[in-house]
């Protein structure tokens, strides 16, 4: 019961979203870790060591399948044809000592070995992979926990068994401590396996959330989120910044003319552009419908002119077009250096305004906010662009 509730929790979970395969593989695991016990439990005593070769298959099926789940959760490729080769030698060793021995004890040694080479590998790489924070930390404590019981399990359960007869397999200590064992271990096991599904999960939707799928960057509440933040922390850490405020032009007649496939195609292709040319300490996002901003860290108005600068001209160069039409774009920018305790809103009015004076002077150029609009134009701006580029690289 505790195995297929947790199968079905993970199939429900992968159902929900088909590129976890993670879900997908530790569902599938529970699934023949319940068909493996139902075999024990239901199959007549009779059969002795025939059981334990038999339930040895979905057993060390189980073991691959959640082993590979718990891998691809950190983003490491399972070695699966590794792991059935050694169920395979399991099963080759199994079946050399029910034709040669006469001791149900090797076949017991040989299935749980088996299993625990799997997971020592397992463990080992899932240590090299996983993040160090309290889920990875607790799914490490279960790997580990596990990974030992099977080696120590039927050691100790030997210790206080004489001789096991196949028929009285069932009423072994080892039995007894198998059933126990995994109905408490697999409690324990099964919810870090769903702890971590359930992180990750949460993890997807907030990142769905605070990312404009379209253009790949920071969405407007996530972006001026973070923005408030680091300009709490520029004040604490007296740095400069300064906001970048662009806008395609004639954004409506690119949709109207050309369609809103060639208009998705311009905002994806400048956001993508936008995060490539960007620092990690910068922070970017879409705020309108072709309107972007961009926090440049520890620069003042005229480096992130530059940068300004930089964009406009490869905005220039952007191909956006559809089949034979050669569509092409501009955008225009204003730039505003933060003022010492300026808030979020007093800094994004005084780069918009910046903006709007460049769209008003003939779109196409870059306009500084405490530069005098008639002066500062797409001319001026290129002849310092060399010396404002090398600037803001210099900050990177």
């Amino acid at each position: 019961m505790v195995a297929l509730i947790f199968a079905v929790t993970f199939l429900v979970i992968w159902q929900r979203d088909r590129a976890r395969t993670e879900n997908l593989a530790l569902g599938s695991g529970w699934a023949l870790l319940a068909a493996a016990m139902l075999i024990s439990q239901l199959s007549p005593a009779s059969l002795g060591r025939v059981l334990v070769a038999i339930t040895h298959v979905p057993y060390t099926l189980a073991g691959v399948c959640i082993a590979s789940g718990i891998l691809l959760r950190v983003n490491t490729a399972p070695p699966v044809r590794l792991f059935l080769s050694i169920g395979l030698l399991g099963s080759a060793a199994m079946g050399i000592t029910q034709a040669f021995g006469d001791s149900i004890k090797s076949d017991l040694f040989i299935t749980n070995i088996t299993s625990g080479v799997i997971m020592v590998l397992t463990t080992q790489s899932f240590a090299t992979s996983a993040k160090r924070d309290g889920i990875e930390r607790f799914m490490m404590v279960t790997l580990i926990l596990v990974t030992t019981q099977f080696f120590l399990r039927p050691v100790f359960a030997f210790m206080f068994d004489g001789p096991i007869a196949p028929a009285q397999y069932r009423e072994s200590t080892y039995y007894l401590a198998l059933a126990w064992l995994f109905g408490f271990g697999s409690v324990l096991f099964g919810l870090a396996q769903l702890t971590a599904s359930v992180k990750d999960h949460v993890e997807a939707l907030n990142a769905r959330n605070a990312t404009d799928e379209l253009s790949g960057l920071l969405a407007r509440g996530e972006f001026e989120t973070q923005v408030k933040a680091a300009l709490a922390k520029a004040a604490k850490e007296r740095r400069e910044v300064a906001l970048v405020v662009g806008d395609l032009d004639h954004f409506k007649q690119v949709n109207d003319i050309w369609g809103h496939q060639v208009g998705d195609r311009a905002i994806a292709g400048f956001g993508a552009m936008a995060g490539a040319m960007i620092r990690s300490s910068d922070i970017a996002g879409r705020v309108g419908g072709e309107e972007f901003c961009i926090l440049v860290w520890k620069a003042d108005e005229e480096i992130a002119a530059g940068l300004a600068e930089r964009l406009r001209s490869r905005t220039c160069d952007l191909d956006i077009s559809e089949g034979a039409l050669d569509v092409r774009l501009t955008a225009s920018f204003g730039v505003a250096g933060w003022r010492s305790g300026e808030g979020y809103r007093a800094l994004f009015a005084r780069a918009d305004k910046a903006l709007y004076a460049a769209k008003q002077n003939g779109r196409n150029r870059v306009i500084r906010a405490d530069a005098d609009p008639e002066c500062e134009s797409t001319g001026s701006t290129q002849e310092n662009s060399a010396q404002q580029t090398a600037e803001i690289d210099a900050a990177a």
